[in-house]
């Protein structure tokens, strides 16, 4: 796949143009002397180990997972043509995470809406109209 190599090129040079953004805008914000002697104007740029490995584990990860992608997509592609009946197991197994964080999210925003509406019907005093505030 050509056309997504070239896209993973891209998007590794705008992540370590925007690393290099990031490390001369920490720099500019605290300029450092060279020596005590010297002039207040010459300045150096400094940047922390900890931002150029940050850079190189997120970008190890990113070429890691877009490789791993390719793995599974030929996989999948290749358990779809061969064997339809296990391709639907496959993808059910697959989908399973995004479907139960799905109903876990479903069932905790049903929870909060029902909590506030407890709240507010103790807080309501007799006689008032319900959800006046709106």
């Amino acid at each position: 796949m050509p056309g997504g190599d070239v896209e993973m090129k891209s998007f590794l040079s705008l992540v370590l143009a925007l690393l290099c953004v990031i490390a001369s805008a920490s720099a500019h914000q605290r300029p450092r002397a060279r020596h005590p002697a010297s002039a207040p104007h010459k300045t150096e740029i400094v940047v922390p180990w900890k931002t150029v490995a940050a850079g190189g584990v997120a970008a190890g990860t990113v070429i890691a997972a877009y490789k791993v992608s390719d793995g599974i997509e030929d996989g999948i592609k290749t358990v779809a043509k061969e064997k339809p009946e296990v391709f639907a197991d496959t993808l059910s197994v697959l989908t399973w995470p995004i479907r139960w964080t799905a109903f876990i999210l479903f069932l905790l925003s049903g929870c909060w809406i029902w909590k506030k509406w407890l709240e507010h019907k103790i807080t309501t005093p007799k006689g008032s109209k319900p959800w006046k505030s709106f």
